[in-house]
């Protein structure tokens, strides 16, 4: 049931069941994890338990990257499955063609509630496999609502495979994205001005390479999921870290460049103001185009989606409705000052069970996320996953475009949903 924006608190999710869509989901850890290149996932759990991830390594093609060991009730029970997991390991490595640089053992809730002790078994395996780096991980949708769910628990595991070094690179890595960002990127393209190297996980295809990582001066983390990580390779790296979340606002994105340039020592505000300049430009343009057509916008396609909608507000869209289930704690303030200055938007929780009702179906929005255009039914969707490949002024104006070429219409949200292979 959507409520006016003004008339809502920050928690205002009912504690009812949920209603998922088809077009709720994300990357998953599968893909999430796939990152660390010449890795190799094994998944230890009831056969059940496996089902979203073994879609969705399919869909990547990342089929020959994953294996599992089913566990029966007799193994949970006796506790076999410890011992199980040791032989298991040595089953695997010899089917494979080559044997992985890293393998993740991924255990699902019931190994939780158990409560296994894997180190002994870390150190079993990686005494008979000196060669391979391994890591246990946990599949545990029970901590969905705690600090430490499954996203950023695999986020920590995946970068505590960096090793330190005495050597240190002129370089900076950006975490917090599963998506490396096009060399058009205005930061990319200052910091290499200044004779920084830019890092990011996608760009590798070997083990070792990525190990470069480890030797870069500074962390930019640009979402929560990324930031337990970057606590870890501060404390074991030593490598700083800045918090730079995600934002369509530019004075946020300059206030970035001016944090960058006190930690680097290096002026980065100057050649940020050409990049500033179009972007302000692309917002007039895009918004001469859209005029006040009504626009949506979805939390699963921005991780802010407040601060989007006030950032569209100040420049004088029309944001009718924010799709959203809960306000985090990086967009309260963003909430708030929206509840001020347009109480009128309409929120809608996509997971309230009522949504299956379809209340918004053929309403009149440009939608921003598959979530608004899959309630809507709307032609005139953004295709945006978790801010993929946006950052800084480029993603400002890589946004407008998404923008104006949503609003010329024809769009199929099914297809959209289809190409993201959406995974719970």
């Amino acid at each position: 049931m959507a409520e006016k924006c003004g008339a809502l608190s920050c928690e205002f999710r009912p504690n009812t069941l949920d209603y998922v869509s088809a077009a709720h989901g994300g990357w998953g850890i599968v893909r999430m994890a796939a990152l660390v290149p010449e890795s190799h996932l094994l998944f230890v759990c009831p056969e059940a338990c496996g089902r979203h991830n073994a879609l969705g390594s399919a869909l990547f093609g990342l089929k020959d990257r994953v294996h599992y060991l089913f566990l029966s009730d007799t193994d949970i029970i006796s506790g076999d499955f410890e011992e199980m997991i040791v032989e298991n390991v040595d089953t695997l490595f010899e089917i494979l063609d080559e044997r992985p640089k890293v393998l993740m053992i991924y255990t699902a809730c019931i190994d939780d509630l158990l409560g296994t002790d894997h180190e002994p078994i870390l150190k079993e395996v990686r005494k008979k496999y000196p060669d391979v780096k391994f890591r246990h991980c946990r599949m545990n949708p029970i901590s969905l609502d705690t600090p430490n769910p499954p996203g950023i628990t695999t986020n920590i595991e995946m970068y505590s495979l960096l090793e330190p070094s005495e050597k240190q690179q002129k370089a900076v890595n950006i975490i917090g994205t599963n998506v490396s960002y096009d060399d058009t990127n205005d930061l990319k393209q200052i910091l290499h001005a200044k004779g920084y190297r830019v890092h990011h996980i996608a760009d590798y295809e070997r083990f070792e390479d990525f190990q470069e990582m480890a030797r870069s001066v500074l962390n930019i983390v640009t979402a929560p999921i990324s930031l337990g990580a970057a606590q870890m390779m501060e404390k074991k790296l030593g490598i700083p870290y800045i918090k730079a979340f995600v934002t369509y606002d530019t004075e946020e994105i300059m206030d970035l460049y001016e944090d960058l340039s006190e930690i680097l020592q290096e002026d980065l505000v100057e050649p940020a103001l050409a990049f500033l300049k179009k972007a302000e430009e692309k917002i007039s343009t895009v918004k001469d185009i859209v005029g006040d057509y009504p626009i949506a916008i979805d939390y699963q396609a921005v991780i802010r989606p407040y601060s989007l909608a006030l950032t569209l507000v100040r420049h004088g869209f029309h944001v009718g409705m924010v799709a959203s289930d809960v306000v985090l704690g990086i967009d309260k303030t963003s909430y708030e000052t929206l509840q001020k200055e347009e109480p009128d938007i309409l929120v809608e929780n996509p997971l309230d069970f009522s949504a299956v009702r379809f209340p918004h179906e053929g309403e009149k929005y440009l939608c921003i996320g598959f979530d608004c255009g899959y309630m809507t039914g709307s032609d005139r969707v953004v295709d945006l996953m978790s801010d993929d490949g946006l950052y800084t002024f480029d993603g400002v104006i890589r946004l407008m475009d998404m923008i104006a070429e949503a609003y010329k219409g024809g769009g199929d949200v099914g297809e959209m949903i289809v190409k993201a292979g959406l995974i719970i």
